[in-house]
């Protein structure tokens, strides 16, 4: 996540500026807006002995400020952004030192490359030209290099400590097998009414009047329940009873992994054995729920290594940048 917004970092930093300048242009310094003070000199965060001034804050904020020329930001909105754009520069600064310091280098082709190639998705984008961003919109090219470079660096740094390789995703994948288990289950839902009201709403439930209907539900599904595991035909039971889509098809919810069913239901249905109806009536914000496991399988490697080596990836990018924030002392005044 974090090498996606080092290098889209600089466009969206550049193209705030754009955009502010064909809206701001126009109508931004004639419209009411919310605005606020921003200092040059200021030092607003502190990496290692590198200090951030107010100015880089000052850049991006202003610019927001004409993109929402029309409608007031609010207080609460105005934080968010500031500390999204000091979070995105800290994050910056601290994986350019390192790679500084690991002997990463980008050339000045390198750099030009990216320029030209940023000035003709902001020409294509914006229909801005070179000439409007330099001299109308007062950003020196220099400022705008100095950011390529830094940014450059700290994307090829973050890419090379972050590589993941085939075999290390297939390593991980042997090891922790469990995690790719997947399971096909069935259910039976006796949905639970969730809106409550005052009794002058004729249209709503009192919650007295929901709470006896969940109490009539809960027998409604044990009654199921008792059926179900006497023999009768658990799709036939889903098809006659079940609240839930998936009755038409006898309650089948097809094949599903950790983290994507509730917890409740998860907890239950990973806990069966194949062709095995969990004991219990299962309770979950949706309802009432019977329910039955009809197969498991393990996710085979390759149709799940694309997203296995992004994952370990991404989890060494966090545990980088835990370790550099430490390393260069981040603080943000």
């Amino acid at each position: 996540m974090i090498k996606k917004q080092i290098a889209l970092g600089i466009i969206v930093s550049i193209t705030c500026f754009c955009i502010g300048f064909l809206y701001g242009r126009e109508e931004g310094r004639s419209l009411p807006m919310t605005n606020k003070y921003y200092s040059e000199n200021k030092v607003i965060a502190t990496v290692g002995e590198n200090s951030i001034k107010e100015k880089e804050l000052k850049q991006r904020m202003e610019t927001l400020f004409f993109i929402n020329s029309k409608k007031e930001i609010t207080d609460e909105e105005i934080k968010a952004y500031e500390e999204s754009f000091i979070d995105y520069i800290t994050t910056t600064e601290v994986l350019y030192l390192e790679g500084v310091k690991n002997k990463i280098k980008v050339t000045d082709e390198d750099i030009k490359n990216q320029y030209d190639n940023l000035m003709i998705s902001i020409n294509q984008t914006f229909g801005i030209t070179e000439d409007d961003i330099l001299s109308k919109l007062k950003i020196p090219k220099e400022d705008i290099e100095k950011s390529l470079e830094k940014e450059l660096i700290a994307t090829n740094y973050m890419g090379k400590v972050s590589d993941v390789t085939e075999e290390e995703a297939k390593k991980y994948y042997e090891e922790n097998k469990d995690e790719f288990l997947t399971i096909k289950a069935s259910h039976i839902l006796i949905e639970n009414p969730t809106e409550t009201s005052s009794d002058e709403d004729t249209n709503k439930k009192t919650d007295e009047e929901i709470e006896n209907i969940k109490k009539e539900n809960k027998i409604k599904a044990q009654n199921i329940l008792e059926q179900a595991k006497s023999g009768v035909d658990f799709s036939e039971l889903a098809k006659k009873y079940s609240d839930d889509t998936s009755a038409q098809n006898g309650g089948d919810l097809g094949f599903f992994m950790k983290g994507q069913m509730v917890e409740p239901f998860e907890k239950a249905s990973f806990s069966l054995k194949v062709g095995q109806i969990y004991d219990e009536v299962v309770e979950t914000d949706f309802g009432y729920h019977v329910i039955k496991k009809t197969d498991e399988k393990y996710e085979e490697f390759d149709t799940i290594k694309e997203d296995l080596i992004y994952k370990l990836s991404y989890e060494k990018q966090n545990k980088k940048l835990d370790e550099l924030v430490k390393k260069y002392n981040v603080e943000v005044k």
